[in-house]
């Protein structure tokens, strides 16, 4: 009786380590830029899920399905350009549009030199442009080294 339970426990204990294990190795990415994903192999990306960084929108490219929710686009480092497919449920932010800034999760397809986005951040770079920090303290009211208030 008390094997049974041992062997019972093991077989718990260990469904669930590799449980663990599985979804450890799914929800990791791999961080990478335009230039490392698609500069000379470092190593093997297929199938491997990857943060893509350090690209921008390219204007006029974006073009949406019928629905308006999965749309086709392409990225920039300034360099070079590759195209992206969104594959994700979610609904896009409002900053994505033509030269935002953009943080995406998913995976490469390189048969088809196309990057699947399951997540897209985006940040619109005019929204920051020009701010200054002093006129916002001042703004806000928070005392400055000139005033001493």
């Amino acid at each position: 009786m008390r094997s049974k339970l041992a062997i019972g426990s093991l077989i718990v204990i260990l469904g669930v380590i590799a449980l663990i294990m599985t979804g450890v190795k799914q929800s990791s990415a791999r961080h990478m830029t335009l230039d490392s994903l698609l500069g000379p192999p470092s190593e093997d990306v297929a199938g491997r899920r990857i943060q893509l960084a350090g690209c921008t929108v390219v204007p006029g490219s974006i073009e949406w399905d019928e629905y308006r929710h999965r749309p086709v686009f392409q990225i920039t480092d300034g360099e070079r350009q590759m195209q992206v497919q969104y594959t994700g449920n979610a609904i896009l932010p409002d900053t994505f549009q033509d030269r935002a800034q953009l943080v995406m999760e998913g995976h490469f397809v390189a048969e088809r030199a196309r990057f699947e986005a399951e997540m897209v951040m985006a940040k619109c770079p005019s929204k920051y442009e020009g701010e200054n920090y002093e006129e916002h303290r001042d703004t806000v009211g928070e005392p400055t080294a000139a005033t001493g208030n």
